[in-house]
C-alpha cells in the first residue's frame, strides 16, 4: 500500500474532536487522507455509502444512534474501523477481543500513530473483515457471552471458539494455545494479553480461564483432576501443571464459587 492510499472518514458528533483528530493524522499519518466527516450516525452512513473509505474512525456514543449501530445497517464491512472512544470495559474487551483498535479519548499521538500503522499492514495484506462481523454479533446483546477470539499467528489470524481452548502456555514473549482436538497454534502476543481477554468468573461464559501459574492458564471446564497436597493439576489432554503457591487459595475458591469442588 502505498503512502496516500488510505481514505479515512471520521465519524464523531463533537467537532472539536474531529478538528484534533484530522489535524493529528494530517501531521503525524502521511498515509491517510481524509475524505470525509460526520457528526451522527446517520451522517456517517450516506459519508461511507458515497466515499468508499476504506479506514474509519468512529465514536462510540454519539446521539441518535451509536457506532455499533451504523455498523450494523451497513450490507457489507469492506474496510477498517479504529473506535475512538470512552466506551465502557465490556465493549473495550470486545473489541479487543477481535483484534481491532480503539483509541481512548483524548487521543494519543503514539497511540494513533501505532494504529494506523497495523490498519496499513491490514489492508497491505487484503484481510478481510471477518472479525469485525464477529465483533457485531457477540455485541448485538450486551449480556452475550464472546463466543471466539482472534490469534494472530505468522500466516494471518484464526479464529477459535473459546470452547475449545484447553490452556494456554508462555513460550517467551508469544503464547501456545492447546486445543480439545489436541491441535496447537503459537500466537505472537504474550500470555498476559490473554490474562485479560480471555473469560473469567466477572464476565457472562461457560467457559471460565485462570491462571494458575505465571506461564500457564486453564480453562476450568478441561480440569480431569486436583491434587492440593502436590498443587498441581491435571488436565483432559494428559498434562500436569503446576499451581503457583500465591495462586493456590484464590484459584481453590474460585473452584468452590463454580461448584466444581
Amino acid at each position: 500500500m502505498t503512502s496516500s492510499a488510505i481514505r479515512a472518514v471520521i465519524i464523531d458528533d463533537e467537532q472539536k474532536s474531529r478538528s484534533i483528530l484530522r489535524s493529528m493524522l494530517n501531521n503525524y499519518c502521511p498515509q491517510v487522507r481524509v475524505v470525509g466527516e460526520a457528526a451522527s450516525a446517520t451522517e456517517g452512513l450516506t459519508i461511507i455509502k458515497g466515499q468508499q473509505p476504506n479506514l474509519v474512525f468512529l465514536d462510540v456514543e454519539m446521539p441518535h444512534g451509536s457506532g455499533f449501530e451504523l455498523l450494523k445497517q451497513l450490507p457489507s464491512l469492506n474496510f477498517e474501523v479504529i473506535f475512538v472512544t470512552g466506551f465502557d470495559f465490556y465493549a473495550l474487551q470486545a473489541i479487543k477481543f477481535h483484534a481491532l483498535d480503539y483509541l481512548l479519548k483524548p487521543v494519543d499521538i503514539e497511540e494513533l500513530v501505532q494504529a494506523v500503522n497495523k490498519t496499513a499492514e491490514v489492508l497491505q495484506q487484503k484481510l478481510d473483515n471477518e472479525r469485525l462481523t464477529k465483533l457485531l454479533i457477540n455485541l448485538s446483546n450486551p449480556g452475550q457471552e464472546l463466543k471466539q477470539i482472534a490469534i494472530p499467528t505468522n500466516d494471518g489470524r484464526v479464529f477459535i471458539p473459546i470452547e475449545e481452548i484447553l490452556r494456554c502456555e508462555a513460550d517467551g514473549g508469544c503464547t501456545w494455545f492447546y486445543l480439545s482436538d489436541n491441535r496447537r497454534l503459537l500466537s505472537s502476543k504474550n500470555l498476559g494479553e490473554y490474562e485479560k481477554l480471555l473469560p473469567n468468573a466477572d464476565l457472562p461464559s461457560s467457559d471460565i480461564f485462570y491462571r494458575v501459574h505465571y506461564g500457564h492458564i486453564i480453562n476450568l471446564r478441561f480440569i480431569r483432576s486436583l491434587n492440593r497436597r502436590d498443587s498441581y493439576v491435571e488436565m483432559q489432554d494428559d498434562t500436569t501443571i503446576s499451581i503457583a503457591q500465591r495462586r493456590k487459595a484464590p484459584f481453590i475458591e474460585l473452584l468452590r464459587q463454580q461448584k466444581l469442588l
